[in-house]
């Protein structure tokens, strides 16, 4: 299933500005509405395969959010998405933090290796069966888990709370698939 990226199967919660530009789905941040956004798809997901590229500007991060069971978000505390203990789970974005790479599961576990590059399209895929994720950037495996929670939840994406002025993050040619 190709998810539309005219914005009309997702829905945005928090301050960041999203887009539907030319079959992209892009977030923004902006000073004049501070912390995070996110863009979340209607429909809710447990076993699945993610796959898509993304780009993201140079010095800023961005996450996806994979299993994150609809509930009352907030932008502080374990109500954040991908916080608290029955939240899904947050692969990040980030080619500035080298402790915690593009490809790292939020608070539980870090990418293998850095995969691809700020400021250029990136190939990635997330599939989620069972327990188990695995993750992998411009064609390469960077990280492995199989000690997920199994929940249906919906897919998401981040702006940050706080990133340089003209920050963009992109995203296109969204397809999730089932997996057996």
């Amino acid at each position: 299933m190709l998810v539309d990226a005219d914005y009309s199967g997702w829905q945005s919660y928090g301050p960041g500005l999203w887009t539907a530009e030319g079959g992209e789905i892009v977030g923004r941040f902006s000073k004049s509405r501070p912390g995070p956004g996110y863009l979340f798809t209607r429909e809710e997901f447990t076993d699945f395969r993610l796959a898509m590229m993304f780009q993201i500007s140079n010095g800023g991060r961005s996450g996806i959010y994979v299993r994150e069971p609809r509930r009352k978000w907030s932008n502080e505390g374990d109500d954040r998405p991908g916080f608290g203990p029955v939240a899904g789970y947050e692969v990040l974005i980030d080619y500035q933090d080298r402790e915690n790479p593009t490809g790292t599961i939020n608070n539980i576990q870090k990418s293998r290796k850095l995969a691809g590059a700020e400021g250029k399209w990136n190939e990635i895929e997330i599939v989620c069966r069972g327990s188990e994720i695995r993750i992998s950037i411009a064609g390469q495996n960077v990280n492995r888990f199989n000690q997920l929670r199994v929940q249906p939840g919906v897919i998401g994406f981040e702006v940050p709370g706080t990133a340089p002025e003209d920050f963009m993050v992109r995203f296109r040619d969204i397809v999730v698939s089932s997996v057996a």
